[in-house]
């Protein structure tokens, strides 16, 4: 009777290691894929969406068809590829439909790139130039009316056009509730017709938490429908995904 009782106990004490054994194992496995998931690398695709009075007048008097890509902004929807999109407002007054689907895609976020696309200092890529903190506040306030006008959603970001600014416009842009994203790596895709050129400078420097700075398609920048294709394919063969900078808020 005893011997079977010493049997008994030995069987459920095997059977409780096992259990015990089995849980830790367990636990081990999650949470070293959540380390691997934690670890991967993150990438962060932006596009600036251009227009000055000169390219208006050029759309107004039909030298050129469009100043986007369709196809450049049906692939990034239909592949579902996060994207954060900086729209000058004056952009948006002409194609307010674009913008208006654009901001229904989870995976898009629309942000402010001025109204007309100045320079906010000297020199900055032959753009017009606008020196008062009135003027500066102006464009980025005129662009947020519209934006939220036209999505609902209140952007949260900034990018001075050309990436010309000082430390006083960031401070201006912070004071009226935007963060500034100018920091990054520039793909150097404008007016550029060879999509490796753009392939391979983006590739060869990208690394982890990178801002990648492109544009929205169109005659200014001519390949990047292309070249976006191949670096994201590339990028994904290396491991990284991709995000939106922020998520604006509800207007």
């Amino acid at each position: 009777m005893i011997r079977n009782r010493k049997t008994l106990f030995a069987v459920i004490l095997v059977i409780l290691i096992c259990i015990v054994f089995y849980i830790l194992h367990t636990k081990k496995v999650e949470s070293e894929d959540e380390i691997k998931v934690s670890k991967s690398k993150v990438v962060y695709l932006t596009f600036d969406a251009d227009m000055t009075p000169f390219m208006k007048k050029k759309l107004d008097d039909k030298k050129v068809s469009s100043y986007y890509s369709k196809d450049l902004v049906n692939y990034l929807e239909s592949e579902k590829i996060p994207a954060t999109i900086f729209v000058a407002g004056m952009f948006a007054e002409v194609y307010p439909d674009l913008i208006r689907e654009m901001a229904k895609y989870p995976n898009i976020e629309i942000a402010n790139h001025s109204y007309d696309h100045p320079g906010f200092q000297s020199p900055c890529y032959k753009l017009k130039i606008i020196n008062t903190d009135e003027e500066k506040i102006g464009q980025m306030e005129k662009t947020q009316r519209i934006l939220t006008e036209l999505t609902g959603i209140v952007p949260k970001y900034f990018r001075h056009p050309g990436l010309c600014h000082n430390q006083q416009d960031d401070l201006l842009a912070k004071k009226i509730g935007l963060t500034v994203s100018d920091s990054g790596l520039t793909s150097g895709d404008s007016y550029y017709k060879n999509p490796k050129d753009i392939i391979k400078k983006v590739l060869s420097e990208v690394q982890d938490g990178s801002v990648i700075i492109m544009h929205l398609g169109g005659p200014n920048a001519p390949a990047t429908y292309d070249a976006v294709k191949e670096i994201v394919s590339k990028l994904k063969e290396g491991g990284y995904t991709f995000k939106v900078l922020r998520w604006g808020i509800s207007a």
